[in-house]
């Protein structure tokens, strides 16, 4: 059985550009992302990101720091646990890839590169129009004619952490395991092996869902 929790990140304005209206907004998603026993994942910064951390602990939740710096201390007072990548903004897929869905809340230029990425790796993420910026201009479209995945919108904190964990549900509920990118790579190694393994993932998450 899966017993890890959930990880949500939250996307958004760093502090050059975050209106106390995002800040507020962010905070109140941190709040109820740690409610509902999920652990709240930002970039590490200051402005959305910190205040979606501040929230968290607020309600005694979890916080995870993926910051784009070899050094750990440079981070909000907020983090738990911080992953020092030392990669630059490299770091926006880790912020993704390790996320099982991801909030928006206002954003400039770095928020949508974040968002681009979850796009197209098909991840569930909402934004809150509410809050501007960039979640104003995505929420309730798809990014491209293809139509990957539509990226939800919600007009509240609290309903856009119902949302993204419903569509985290739903998502394993179809038995999604791994990524067609991570299916051509495991292609170099024993396909046999992990075939019977994704195979033992996807009858835990049925048997879950039951």
């Amino acid at each position: 059985m899966i017993m890890r929790k959930r990880q949500i990140v939250v996307l958004g304005s760093s502090k050059a550009i975050c209106t106390k209206n995002a800040y507020k907004i962010a905070e109140e998603v941190g709040e109820e992302i740690a409610k509902r026993g999920c652990i709240t994942m930002t970039g590490g910064g200051l402005g959305v990101m910190e205040a979606a951390l501040k929230g968290a602990k607020k309600q005694g939740g979890q916080t995870v720091s993926i910051i784009p710096w070899q050094n750990i201390y440079k981070v909000n007072d907020y983090a738990d646990i911080v992953i020092a990548t030392g990669i630059g903004w490299s770091r926006d897929a880790i912020n993704l890839n390790s996320c099982d869905g991801a909030i928006v809340v206002h954003g400039g230029a770095g928020t949508l590169n974040e968002v681009t990425y979850g796009y197209i790796s098909k991840k569930p993420i909402v934004a809150i129009k509410k809050s501007g910026g960039i979640a104003k201009d995505i929420a309730g479209k798809y990014l491209d004619i293809r139509k990957s995945a539509k990226i939800m919108n919600a007009d509240s904190a609290s309903e856009a952490v119902s949302k993204i964990l419903n569509a985290v549900k739903e998502r394993e509920k179809k038995g999604y395991i791994i990524s067609d990118f991570d299916k051509d790579l495991l292609m170099m190694e024993d396909k046999k092996d992990w075939d019977i393994i994704i195979k033992k993932k996807r009858k835990q998450l049925k048997k879950k869902q039951e």
